[in-house]
C-alpha cells in the first residue's frame, strides 16, 4: 500500500471515532513518550551504538514488521524530544531516528 492509502485509512479510523487530526497527533506524540519514559535503558546512559537495545527502537522494528509505516507513526524526532532536557536522551534519539533512516524504515 501507498503512503496515501495509509495516511486515508488512519486518518478515517481517526475520523470515524471523533478523533481530529491534532488529537491523533497529541496522543501519537504522548504514546511514544511515554515508551521513552518506561524504558530504564537511559538510566544506565547507554552510547548511541546500543540504540537497538532500547524499548523506543523495539517497538518501532515491531511497528515496521507487523506492515505499519514507521514515518506515519512515529512523530518527529523534533517533536519527540521537545521537552526532553537530557543532551544524552537527545543524541541517542537523534541517532536512532538516523539508523532507522539508513535501514530505509523512515522513508517517505
Amino acid at each position: 500500500y501507498g503512503k496515501q492509502w495509509y495516511q486515508r485509512r488512519v486518518r478515517g479510523v481517526a475520523r470515524d471515532e471523533g478523533i481530529t487530526d491534532d488529537q491523533f497527533a497529541k496522543l501519537r506524540l504522548l504514546i511514544w513518550r511515554r515508551v521513552i519514559e518506561r524504558d530504564g535503558w537511559w538510566e544506565r546512559r547507554a552510547e548511541p551504538e546500543n540504540i537497538d537495545e532500547t524499548l523506543f527502537y523495539r517497538a518501532s522494528i515491531l511497528a515496521y514488521n507487523s506492515g505499519l509505516v514507521i514515518s506515519h507513526i512515529l512523530p518527529s524526532v523534533e517533536e519527540l524530544i521537545g521537552e526532553i532536557n537530557d543532551k544524552q536522551k537527545e543524541f541517542v534519539l537523534r541517532s536512532g531516528y538516523e539508523q532507522m533512516s539508513q535501514m530505509g524504515l523512515l522513508a517517505a
